[in-house]
């Protein structure tokens, strides 16, 4: 078996200070890269509507009074938002249902 030996004369060693110098340049530089990026992730977000927020939050099973809460709104805005008709609403649309049959009939 052929063994390989490298000749260890002062000039092929590296200095250890330039080896230093060279490593905190680089991380200077690497963290210098990074921040640019940082600021870049801030502003890569998603935000979503009143309406959506609304709709998860329902499906994750929050009441309509606690969305209304958490969104800062009233509970008719969420009821508006998940298509929930509330009890004047459909009493309104029954009245006007039967006021167009009378006429008709």
């Amino acid at each position: 078996m052929a063994s390989i030996s490298f000749p260890t004369t002062a000039s092929n060693i590296p200095d250890r200070t330039a080896i230093d110098s060279t490593t905190k340049a680089a991380a200077v530089q690497t963290e210098q890269a990074a921040t640019p990026a940082a600021t870049t992730a801030t502003k890569d977000t998603v935000q979503i509507s009143a309406a959506a927020q609304a709709r998860l939050l329902h499906q994750q099973g929050q009441s309509v009074n606690s969305i209304a809460t958490a969104l800062g709104t009233d509970s008719k805005t969420v009821d508006d938002y998940l298509g929930i008709t509330t009890a004047a609403a459909l009493t309104a649309a029954v009245k006007a249902a039967e006021s167009a049959a009378t006429a008709k009939g």
